[in-house]
């Protein structure tokens, strides 16, 4: 258990199965204080409430982090919102995606790229739920958030989990996915700490998504990668945006076993459902 700091004295967080991200040690959690790996002593600071279990970024995680670290994504929000609000509204848009865990009223649930939040709201408070985030500002926003939920929450990479073989009974991840480093690596670790019968539910928008834009429309594309630029995402994310080409049906079949891709948001995202892939 990890012991919460003084905003919440009389309450106490279960932690899953941890492991090392280094060398895949089970981690055995202390009363208080920091984590050592007994196999290859990396050590997991617990600061304010919040695993570190993450290395140096690079790569597109080094990129989406700076950018939901820092005030452009503050910028950048209300323009996704109003993007979710003509898809069926904030709560109808997200529960296009949740419905695929309506099953899951009891149990452990992890969410990668958990962001500040906002599904959390939308799930039972009868979940024992955790998350995970590669930036840190909007992770602490959630803790914040939600003093009540109990949440076990840590900053690292979909890529490498800091979390035990078959450790939840289900792993969601809504946005982000597309600009991972390594899509392929961080759905086949979502399957690993999947339990037999649980259910992996990722969803965001189409990877060409940008080729809808407006400039796009209207036959003058540079408008969109000037507005992207220069209003919404900033230089760096936007090359990131440009270069990507996800092929989400191949990623999903290469990770999961079963995998159905379904249309969300109008067409504009998709949502892929599938089962752990075992050997």
């Amino acid at each position: 258990m990890i012991r919460v700091a003084d905003r919440r004295k009389s309450a106490s967080i279960a932690t899953p199965p941890l492991r090392c991200i280094a060398c895949a040690s089970p981690l055995a959690l202390p009363d208080g204080g920091n984590i050592d790996c007994p196999i290859c002593s990396r050590e997991y600071p617990i600061r304010d409430d919040l695993l570190l279990a993450r290395d140096e970024l690079t790569g597109n995680n080094r990129i989406a982090a700076d950018f939901y670290n820092g005030d452009r994504w503050r910028t950048f929000r209300p323009w996704e919102q109003l993007f979710l609000k003509t898809l069926g509204g904030l709560p109808g848009a997200r529960r296009q995606i949740l419905r695929h865990l309506r099953h899951l009223t009891t149990g452990d649930l992890l969410e990668v790229g958990i962001g500040d939040g906002e599904n959390v709201a939308l799930l039972p408070p009868s979940l024992h739920f955790s998350g995970i985030d590669i930036a840190e500002r909007p992770l602490a926003a959630c803790r914040d958030r939600y003093p009540d939920r109990r949440l076990f929450l840590a900053l690292a990479e979909g890529e490498r989990l800091p979390f035990a073989d078959r450790s939840f009974d289900a792993v969601l991840s809504v946005g982000g996915f597309n600009f991972y480093s390594d899509p392929q690596r961080a759905l086949s670790e979502m399957a690993r700490v999947t339990r037999s019968g649980g259910r992996i539910v990722v969803a965001d928008e189409r990877p060409d998504l940008f080729e809808w834009g407006w400039g796009h429309l209207i036959g003058f594309p540079k408008l969109d990668d000037w507005l992207m630029r220069r209003f919404w995402l900033g230089s760096e994310f936007t090359d990131m945006v440009l270069r990507t080409r996800l092929d989400v049906r191949a990623v999903a079949e290469s990770a999961l076993a079963r995998p159905k891709i379904y249309r969300i948001w109008r067409g504009l995202g998709y949502c892929i459902v599938g089962a752990p892939l075992r050997g």
